[in-house]
C-alpha cells in the first residue's frame, strides 16, 4: 500500500474540486483503483458552505440554548439548523447528530477559515462525492473510490482520529459474521468499517493545523471496488440502536429537533 499526499492551495470560497485535484501543482496523476481521502472541510469550502456570522440572525430558541451551553447565539442558530438530533451538551459543546454521525456542534468548524466565518458540513456529502467519482471516470477514464474524512474524538480517549463522513466506489463495510477467530470461535456480530480505517490514515497525513494537505491518495489496496450506491444507511445506525446513546440516555432524556 502506498500513501500519497496532494498539497493544494488554501481556499476560502467556492472552486472546482475535480479541477483542483486533477491539475495539482505536483503533477500527481490519479490511477485506476486509487482511493482518494478528501477533507470534508475542503469539499464544503468548494461548495460554498462557508458562512459569515454577521449574516446569521439567532432565533429565540437559539438564544435560549446558547445561554444553556455558553455558545455564541449565531453559532447556536447554525447548530439548530444543521442538526438531525440534539442529545444534550456541556459548556461550549452541543452533542448532535448530522447525516447520522455523532458530531459536536453539528460539525461546525472555525479553524482555517477567515475570522468571523465558520464552515459547515457538506449539504449532501454522498451525492457530492458520487458526482466527483463520475467526473474521474468520464473525464479521466479512472475508476476511483472516495472517502470524505473528518476528525473526531472518541469517548474517553485523548486526541482525534479520522471518521468517514461519506464514501463511494468501494464496499465500505466488511461483514465478518460467521467467520472463525484464532481460537475457533464463530464471530456473531463483528464487522470492519473500512471507510473509517481509511479516513484515519488520511487524517493522520493531513494533519490538524496548517499542513494544507486536504487530499490523500491511498494506492495498492486490496479492496472490492463497486458502482453500487452508498448511503448513510450503509455506514451508520440509528441513534436508538447505538450503545453510547442508549446507555447515556438512561441518565439524560434525549432532546430531538
Amino acid at each position: 500500500m502506498e500513501v500519497i499526499p496532494i498539497h493544494l492551495d488554501r481556499e476560502s470560497s467556492g472552486f472546482d474540486l475535480y479541477e483542483k485535484i486533477n491539475k495539482n501543482k505536483e503533477k500527481i496523476n490519479i490511477e485506476d483503483n486509487d482511493v482518494l481521502v478528501i477533507s470534508s472541510k475542503y469539499l464544503s469550502i468548494s461548495e460554498g458552505r462557508v458562512k459569515k456570522l454577521t449574516g446569521i440572525k439567532p432565533s429565540s430558541q437559539a438564544t435560549q440554548a446558547s445561554k444553556l451551553y455558553h455558545i455564541n447565539p449565531k453559532i447556536m442558530e447554525l447548530i439548530l439548523r444543521e442538526s438531525d438530533e440534539i442529545f444534550g451538551g456541556l459548556y461550549g459543546f452541543v452533542l448532535t447528530s448530522v447525516h447520522k454521525i455523532l458530531a459536536p456542534n453539528a460539525g461546525i468548524d472555525k479553524s482555517n477559515v477567515p475570522n468571523g466565518s465558520v464552515v459547515l458540513y457538506p449539504k449532501y456529502p454522498y451525492h457530492s462525492i458520487e458526482i466527483l467519482k463520475q467526473k474521474f471516470m468520464i473525464n479521466s477514464w479512472k475508476r476511483v473510490g472516495i472517502v470524505l474524512s473528518d476528525s473526531r474524538i472518541l469517548p474517553m480517549r485523548k486526541g482525534t482520529v479520522g471518521i468517514a463522513l461519506a464514501c463511494c466506489g468501494f464496499e465500505p463495510v466488511i461483514d465478518l459474521k460467521g467467520t472463525i477467530d484464532l481460537f475457533g470461535n464463530v464471530l456473531k456480530y463483528t464487522s470492519q468499517n473500512l471507510a473509517d480505517c481509511l479516513a484515519s490514515i488520511g487524517t493522520m497525513i493531513m494533519g490538524e493545523s496548517d499542513a494544507s494537505t486536504p487530499v490523500i491518495i491511498i494506492r495498492g489496496l486490496n479492496i472490492k471496488m463497486t458502482d453500487k450506491p452508498v448511503s448513510s444507511d450503509t455506514l451508520n445506525i440509528d441513534s436508538k440502536f447505538d450503545i453510547y446513546v442508549r446507555g447515556l440516555s438512561k441518565r439524560n432524556a434525549s432532546y430531538y429537533i
